[in-house]
């Protein structure tokens, strides 16, 4: 039977084109693995943020799991444009060169 790093690499590997979009694309996934950590704010930042979570009536937790979330997803979606256009801008140079005179 596999191991929990064993099935995590699996579900890495196994979706859309492959490990690196994977590891660039961002959170996906129904498998959840828990992982502790201290997230030191200073005194502002956490002030802002037990207002915010009162306000939105929602833990402080979540909603830094949803800036997290939120931050990987568009920064994922930068890298890959990126990686799309260095692949194929290459390709159509000439015809965009032709277009742009």
């Amino acid at each position: 039977m596999a191991t929990e790093s064993a099935r995590a690499r699996m579900s890495w590997r196994s979706a859309g084109s492959g490990l690196r979009r994977r590891a660039v694309g961002g959170i996906r996934g129904d498998t959840v693995f828990l992982v502790a950590m201290t997230l030191r704010l200073a005194d502002d930042e956490t002030e802002a943020l037990r207002l915010r979570a009162e306000l939105e009536q929602r833990s402080m937790q979540e909603i830094a799991r949803q800036a997290i979330r939120e931050y990987i997803e568009a920064h994922s979606r930068a890298e890959l444009l990126d990686q799309v256009l260095d692949e194929e801008l290459p390709r159509y140079a000439e015809a965009l060169r032709r277009l742009g005179e």
